[in-house]
This record gives structure tokens, C-alpha cells and sequence, in this order.
């Protein structure tokens, strides 16, 4: 399995906070008649179609073959710049460990198929990736990696989720090694690729909790975007990603961000026994999902 390492630079990192909060693909803004904005995963009077997540510059990555493991010699890690951080920041080890969570995505049908008159009712769909966390004793990190599964975004996304995780709990992140990866239980799976942003406050729930401690939810789905203030920002297709939820018969909640419920999706959960719940923050969603409060680390 070949794995991305991303060493982060400063600058990297000043791109990834500068994400834009409404920037992914097939999302619609729309002004309400009281002047209120609501975000739809359809169009409409008064509504205009947010464009693509651009793509960002990141550092240079190097290939490495093999399962994903902790990285035992600090030798291995790439150098990064120093990071100026607080003083008050743990950097405390911790053994490491592991959190599953789900994470939710639309397949669509190629434009080919779709001349030919194929059709696909459901585009939601799920699968299972996992968060491995060790201490960086070197303390010149964070040394995250990823495995084949993932494109650029995502990689820059589980980017911003590992520092806004770290910034949540008080954590300094020059001591994280951080890893995702999605274990291939199903042939359906083995080749899937995820690019886009929204399973960043998934992934970031997934890092603090390894950092506290505090185990995650089973029965829970999520789907929203994460940034550097720890809010948990709209992502598209979710009217699509409920059915996705619904793909895993022990998922009977699922947390989408704030403002972005709509009946279609309330009627779908209410169908299929998925309660909807609106989250606007980190700490909203850590809660939910762990049934422990989001708070600094030891």
C-alpha cells in the first residue's frame, strides 16, 4: 500500500486555514426572501452555485510502500521548519491509538453511462476510515500520511483536521503523527478514491478523541467541513449521504452542519430511522459523538 507523507510547512499550513468556508461542489447559496442565506444541495429562485474547492499548493510528498505503520526511527521524518507555539501547550506522550469513524461520499454516474440511460436512484455512500495517532517525540512535526484512498484535497483536509483538533484540546502539534487510511473490508471499496473536504469534521472528532482518550460512537454519521476556528462549515450532497447512512444498519443518527438541515433530508431520516441533527462546532460534534465534552488534554 503506498502511503502519502506530507511534511507541513508554514505555508502550507497558511493555505489550509485559508480555505474558503463555502467553497466545495455542488452546493447552492440562497438568499431567503427575510434576508436570510440558507445553503441547499439544489438551486432556485435567488440562489447561486457555489464553484469548486481551488486546489492548493502543499509541500512536496514522498512515496513510501508498506502497511502504514507508526514510524519507529525519528531519523525517517521530514524536516520541517520551526512553529512557534504556546508555551502552555501539552506535548505529553500518549500511547498510540486508533478511532474508526464513517465517512460519507456521492458516486455519480459517468457522463457515458449516463447517455446511455443508466441511472443511479442512490448516490450516497459510506465507508468505514481509520485514524491512527502516535506521539512524535521529535517534536518537529506534525508527520501526517495517508494512503492511495485519498486525493489532494482530502490530504490537505485531514491536514487542517489534525491542527484545529490539537488547537480543540489544547494540544501542541509538533508532537502528532497522525495516519488515515481505509481498511478495504469490501471489493466494492478497493478501488474508491475520496476527494473533497467534508469528512474534515469527521476526521478532526476522530483525532481529538485519540488525543483524550474517549472512545467514538458506532451509531453515528457525519458530514461538514472543519477549519481553524473549529466550526463545522456546509458541504453538499446530503440528501444523497443520509442514504449513505442508511447503508450501515447500526447508524441511527446523523450530525450535518448547522442550517443546512432541510425536510427532504428529515423525511428521509424519519423514514429510515435516522435521527438529523444540526451541529455548528467541533465541540458540538465531539459531544454527540463520544458522549464526553470536548476539553483540554492532561
Amino acid at each position: 500500500m503506498r502511503s502519502q507523507v506530507l511534511a507541513l510547512t508554514v505555508g502550507m499550513l497558511a493555505v489550509c486555514m485559508g480555505i474558503p468556508g463555502d467553497g466545495y461542489a455542488d452546493l447552492w447559496k440562497c438568499k431567503q426572501a427575510d434576508g436570510n442565506v440558507l445553503f441547499s444541495d439544489r438551486g432556485g429562485v435567488g440562489c447561486r452555485e457555489v464553484g469548486p474547492l481551488p486546489e492548493l499548493q502543499s509541500a512536496p510528498t514522498s512515496a513510501a510502500r508498506g502497511p502504514v505503520e507508526p514510524v519507529k526511527k525519528q531519523e525517517e521524518a521530514v524536516p520541517a521548519p520551526v512553529l512557534k507555539v504556546a508555551q502552555q501547550l501539552s506535548s505529553r506522550p500518549f500511547e498510540p491509538s486508533s478511532r474508526t469513524v464513517p465517512n460519507l461520499y456521492v458516486t455519480r454516474m459517468s457522463s457515458s453511462l449516463a447517455a446511455k440511460g443508466w441511472s443511479r436512484p442512490n448516490q450516497g455512500d459510506i465507508a468505514l476510515v481509520q485514524v491512527d495517532l502516535a506521539h512524535w517525540a521529535a517534536g518537529n512535526g506534525p508527520y501526517l500520511g495517508t494512503d492511495h484512498h485519498f486525493k489532494n484535497v482530502p490530504r490537505q483536509t485531514f491536514a487542517v483536521a489534525v491542527l484545529a483538533a490539537a488547537k480543540a484540546v489544547n494540544y501542541n502539534p509538533r508532537f502528532v503523527q497522525a495516519q488515515l487510511t481505509m481498511p478495504v473490508g469490501s471489493i466494492l471499496h478497493a478501488g474508491e478514491q475520496i476527494d473533497g473536504p467534508s469528512a474534515g469534521a469527521a476526521w478532526a472528532v476522530a483525532v481529538a478523541a485519540a488525543l483524550l482518550g474517549d472512545p467514538v460512537r458506532t451509531d453515528v454519521c457525519i458530514s461538514g467541513t472543519i477549519d481553524m476556528n473549529l466550526v463545522v462549515g456546509p458541504v453538499g450532497g446530503l440528501e444523497h449521504k443520509i442514504e449513505g447512512c442508511h447503508l450501515m444498519q447500526n447508524i441511527h443518527e446523523m450530525l450535518l452542519p448547522a442550517g443546512q438541515n432541510t425536510f427532504a433530508i428529515t423525511d428521509k431520516g424519519m423514514a429510515r430511522l435516522i435521527k438529523v441533527t444540526e451541529v455548528g462546532t467541533l465541540s458540538e460534534a465531539y459531544e454527540i459523538m463520544t458522549g464526553r465534552p470536548l476539553r483540554p488534554a492532561l
